[in-house]
Parts: structure tokens; C-alpha cells; sequence
């Protein structure tokens, strides 16, 4: 049979952390990590301002895809450039450039556009990153059947457009898109060769076709090798949240109850205080003490005493409000934060702990161990600072263990 051991009786006070509140508590910061990708797009220039806000958005995901859709098109507006220089030249037929042109433009500033409104978030891609470059392959095969003898120009601006999607592809939609681009440019450069054989000859025809399909599949292996990577640092990023995560956790939580530790309360304390500083709110502090707390330890061991600890914390997570903090200040001592709570209020949430406690029970062996808490409880006054504060809870606890403890003193 279970024998119950009383601890709320007379005794000698027990023994109550002290010392000087610790340094504030530095919160790691726990950013998420872009993939490699995204985060080398750089961001529009500051000089843009408003300007560049309208036109680019300010949520940063899809900021992230209209800088890249506009680097796109930076790069098709070079092609449009060269285009418009082999027209020039004499070796492309105006008729047929100016409206190639029209398309090419057209169809990137649609891209642009479903992206700034939202649209593309409804794709599996919100970038559109495969429509893009099958868009823009089709544009360069278009203007290497437009080319002529200047159709060569076409190859490098292929390039650039696979060599963009290298960073966003998988391997596998990478191998798509080159098998794509040597299917398009074969059939174009076949139906060139029946079309125009003066200009387009069979054996050079063949000669492009052989070094766009040994370059093919170059890029893909570049490509897989850089997924790899991708996927390498995404591990590492995750790897380092989660490290990130736990040295906070760490930091600020005790091991023993969960709860947050002295040096998180200090920081709590001295924000509470400049929120009140600033909004004329007020708050209010409870110390509590564990009465008697060192004969657990000596009838049962120091394992009791660490679960009577945990139970003190649990009861406290149910007893208290969703808006009260409360942390374990050293050995047996807890505060209580209360933001925004009266003195009046914070005394009655203090003395709903203090009787949920009283009728605490915990196994320890084949005893059960019953426990009282002692708790004083001031309230801020303009000025003064989050320390000052605890000291005058502190010095109401006294009163309330001078009183014959088990019992909430106001200071």
C-alpha cells in the first residue's frame, strides 16, 4: 500500500537560487536557406523603388520569377538584336523577321505577365520554367531556318537558353528538353535542306546536326551534376535548421521541465518592460517557491525531486492562461510572467496555481509526495525595470513563507 508523505509542514527554509540575472539571450536566426537557383537572382536595383515594386511585385517568391522571366527576356532581346542585324545584312527577308520578332516579344511578355498576376501559381511550375525554354528553343530553330547563311548565330543562343534551365531542371526534364532541341532543329534543318538546298547543304546541315547532338547530352550530364549539388545543399540547409532549431531549444529551455530558462525570461522580462514603456500597458510577476522542496530530495532522492519538477510544469501548462509564461528561475524557484494582467487579476491566476499544486500528487516509490508552493507577486510601475520588478516579487514571497507559506502575497 502507497503511503502518502506530507511536505507542506514547518521546517527549515530550503535552499533558493540567487545571483544576478543572466546576460540576455541571443535568439538564433533561422532564415530559410533559397536553393542555389533562386538565390542567385539578384534583385531589382534599389533605384527603381515604387516603379520597381509595381512591376516586379513585392512578394519575394514571385519577385524571385519575374527577375528570372526578365533575365529571359534580356537574353531573347539579344537574339532579337542579332536578328535584327542578319535583316539588316541583307541575309533574312524583312517580311518574315519583323513578325518573328512580334511572337518573340509577345509570347515572353505573356510569360511575364501570367507570372506578376498570379496566374502561374496554379502550374506544378509557378515559374514556368519548361514552357519558357521550349518557347524560346522554338524561337531560335524559327530563326535558324530565317538565318540563311548566318543561321550558325542560333547555336550559342540554344545554349544560353539550356544552360538557363540548369539550374531550375531535374536531370531527367533537362534530357527532355535537349532530346526536344535536337528533334526541333533536326526537323527544321531537314525541311530547310529540301526547301533551300542552295543554302542550306546537306553536309553542312548534317555537321550542325552532329554537333547539336554530341553538345546534347553534355548539358544534361552538367545538369545532373548540378541536381546533385542542389540536392546536397538543400540537405545541408536542412541540416543546419534543424542544428539552428536545437541550439535554441538549448538556449532557451530548461532540460529538465521544458520550460523556458532564466536567461529567456530575463529577455521576456526587459520586452514586456519596453512594450509597456511604449504602449502605457502594464504586467505583472510572480515568483513561486516549491515549499520545503529539499526533503523530497532527501526522503526520495534527487530522481523524485526531478519529477516533481515536471509535474509542477505540466500542472502549470494547464492551470495557467494562453498569454502567461512560466520559467524555471533556478533549483525550485519559478516565475511568472503575466502581460497585461492587473495586479488584482494576477494575484487570483497565482492563486489558481497555487491550489491546483496543493492537490498535486506524485508517485515517488511507494510514497506519494504532496507539495505546496509559496508565491509573491508584484506588478510594474512606470520606469522601472523588469529586475526591479522580480525583486519586489521576490520580497513578497518572503512575506508569504514568513506567513506560514502555501499562501499568494501581493507586494
Amino acid at each position: 500500500m502507497h503511503s502518502a508523505i506530507d511536505f507542506t509542514g514547518a521546517g527549515d527554509a530550503p535552499g533558493r537560487a540567487g545571483g544576478p540575472p543572466a546576460e540576455r539571450a541571443t535568439e538564433p536566426v533561422t532564415e530559410p536557406i533559397a536553393e542555389p537557383f533562386t538565390s542567385a537572382v539578384p534583385a531589382p536595383p534599389r533605384w527603381l523603388g515604387s516603379f520597381g515594386d509595381r512591376l516586379f511585385s513585392t512578394d519575394p517568391k514571385r519577385r524571385i520569377r519575374l527577375v528570372q522571366t526578365a533575365i529571359a527576356i534580356a537574353i531573347t532581346l539579344s537574339s532579337l538584336g542579332v536578328m535584327q542585324y542578319i535583316a539588316w545584312a541583307g541575309y533574312a527577308p524583312w517580311r518574315l523577321v519583323v513578325p518573328w520578332t512580334l511572337v518573340a516579344l509577345s509570347g515572353y511578355a505573356g510569360f511575364f505577365m501570367a507570372i506578376r498576376t498570379g496566374w502561374s501559381e496554379r502550374c506544378t511550375d509557378p515559374s514556368l520554367t519548361v514552357a519558357q525554354m521550349v518557347y524560346a528553343l522554338g524561337c531560335c530553330a524559327s530563326g535558324y531556318a530565317l538565318a540563311g547563311p548566318m543561321r550558325g548565330t542560333m547555336f550559342p543562343l540554344a545554349m544560353v537558353v539550356l544552360m538557363f534551365g540548369m539550374f531550375a531542371l531535374t536531370p531527367r526534364q533537362m534530357l527532355a528538353i535537349s532530346v526536344f532541341a535536337v528533334v526541333l532543329f533536326g526537323t527544321v534543318m531537314v525541311a530547310m535542306c529540301r526547301l533551300q538546298p542552295q543554302t542550306f547543304g546537306v553536309d553542312v546541315e548534317l555537321g550542325h546536326f552532329l554537333m547539336l547532338a554530341a553538345m546534347m547530352p553534355a548539358m544534361s550530364v552538367l545538369a545532373a551534376q548540378l541536381s546533385r549539388l542542389r540536392a546536397r545543399l538543400k540537405s545541408q540547409a536542412r541540416s543546419l535548421t534543424e542544428a539552428l532549431k536545437q541550439n535554441q531549444v538549448l538556449a532557451t529551455r530548461d532540460d529538465l521541465t521544458g520550460l523556458v530558462n532564466r536567461r529567456l525570461m530575463c529577455e521576456l522580462l526587459e520586452k514586456e518592460q519596453q512594450r509597456a514603456a511604449r504602449h502605457g500597458t502594464g504586467f505583472c510577476v510572480a515568483v513561486l517557491d516549491l515549499d520545503h522542496f529539499k526533503r523530497v530530495n532527501d526522503t526520495h532522492g534527487h530522481a523524485a525531486g526531478d519529477a516533481v519538477l515536471k509535474a509542477v510544469a505540466l500542472e502549470g501548462a494547464r492551470a495557467l492562461r494562453g498569454t502567461d509564461t512560466l520559467g524555471r528561475w533556478g533549483g525550485e524557484e519559478f516565475v511568472l510572467l503575466m502581460p497585461g494582467t492587473s495586479l488584482q487579476a494576477a494575484s487570483e491566476v497565482t492563486e489558481r496555481l497555487r491550489r491546483a499544486l496543493e492537490h498535486l500528487l506524485v508517485p515517488a516509490g511507494d510514497s506519494v509526495v504532496m507539495l505546496t508552493v509559496s508565491a509573491g507577486v508584484a506588478e510594474y510601475r512606470p520606469g522601472e525595470a523588469g529586475a526591479t520588478v522580480v525583486e519586489r516579487a521576490d520580497r513578497a514571497l518572503y512575506q508569504a513563507k514568513g506567513q506560514g507559506r502555501n499562501r499568494v502575497v501581493a507586494g
